[in-house]
């Protein structure tokens, strides 16, 4: 009995000191200035972020909707603009709604849910179906396309990729990077941190949901 004590202690120990060690580990988030455009450069957008976090979700439902958009792209005779990674992830820079700033394409911009209630207004310019930036209802959060932004301004790097679980297997090119099989213990101290902080929330940047119902997007499928 005691020896189980002991080990018990020993492994509370060590979950605590990792705990401790989570915490003071803050994720490398850094300032994004940078204009930015879709594919077609009908929509222009300024953004402005003093601390941007950027993660990878393998989750079917970012997948579901990039290659929803890709395939409304090649019916349309448009060249895909929706990136994926070689595991099927979708990677997105962490800011808020009010840092994101429409300068041209208004009456471009198309923005739906995936599903009925579904919790992200997903906003994509209808002109050749690049994916912008989805907003989190009720989060204050705002998913931005990481792929938009230039290189030299995305000094981020990759912090966490998450829902690992739901990642494809590639095709053998390239090494799998190491991923969550939900998401880290990091997220938990890190994320309700950015999500809570409701003076990011307002104004949502996109004039294209004001006073209409936002439509589910038309053959959406699971990635």
């Amino acid at each position: 009995m005691l020896q189980f004590y002991a080990i018990a202690v020993i492994l509370a120990t060590i979950i605590v000191t990792n705990i401790v060690q989570i915490q003071k580990q803050e994720p490398d988030m850094n300032a994004i200035r940078a204009n930015i455009s879709c594919k077609c450069g009908k929509v222009k957008i300024a953004i402005d972020s003093p601390s941007a976090l950027r993660f990878v979700c393998y989750c079917k439902d970012c997948r579901g909707y990039y290659n929803t958009l890709n395939s409304l792209a090649q019916k349309n005779n448009i060249p895909q603009a929706a990136k994926l990674d070689a595991f099927g992830g979708v990677d997105v820079t962490q800011i808020y709604p009010r840092e994101i700033k429409i300068l041209e394409g208004h009456d471009q911009l198309e923005t739906c849910l995936i599903r009925d209630k579904s919790p992200y207004h997903r906003t994509y310019c209808k002109s050749c179906y690049t994916p912008l930036y989805s907003i989190g209802q009720g989060t204050g959060a705002a998913l931005l396309n990481s792929a938009l932004l230039p290189e030299k301004s995305q000094t981020n790097e990759v912090q966490y990729r998450i829902i690992g679980r739901q990642a494809l297997q590639g095709d053998g090119s390239s090494k799998k990077p190491s991923m969550s099989w939900s998401v880290p213990i990091g997220w938990f101290f890190t994320m309700p941190k950015r999500v809570g902080n409701k003076c990011g929330v307002d104004p949502e940047p996109s004039q294209s949901i004001e006073g209409k119902q936002v439509k589910i997007l038309e053959g959406f499928t699971e990635g």
